[in-house]
């Protein structure tokens, strides 16, 4: 003999309240969460006449300050390590943009540099960051 389960009841689950809790999720998500800014190094940019914008995807930067001090996407590193660092981010990323922020009364031997190691690296899509003129 086959048992027959009660036919008037059914397991359901109660769904007026899930646009609320919904909402609350995201409204609790958007509060929290915290965006990164770039930090970089505290530059003062030189002007130019005219400037552009860079895409957001793709860029990767080199801060270089008054004394010297030289950063790529927020990590400090020396001379000698960026052909390394820059190369393997060039492989990884073929369409990547190397923008140079640096401080407008930085010496230019460090910028002379720093392309040279660019070239080494096979990363030769340059920018060089300045600001607009008022």
């Amino acid at each position: 003999m086959r048992w027959r389960g009660k036919r008037g009841e059914r397991a359901s689950i109660p769904t007026a309240s899930m646009a609320d809790i919904a909402f609350l999720l995201i409204i609790f998500f958007m509060v929290t969460t915290i965006f990164r800014a770039e930090k970089g190094i505290k530059i003062e940019l030189p002007y130019a006449m005219k400037t552009e914008r860079l895409p957001k995807r793709d860029v990767s930067r080199i801060w270089v300050s008054q004394r010297g001090e030289m950063s790529i996407d927020d990590k400090f590193v020396s001379l000698s390590e960026i052909a390394a660092i820059m190369s393997n981010k060039a492989i990884d990323n073929p369409d990547m943009i190397t923008q140079i922020k640096t401080d407008r009364r930085a010496k230019y031997g460090d910028v002379a540099y720093i392309l040279e190691e660019l070239k080494k690296a096979r990363a030769l899509r340059v920018s060089l960051a300045t600001k607009e003129e008022e």
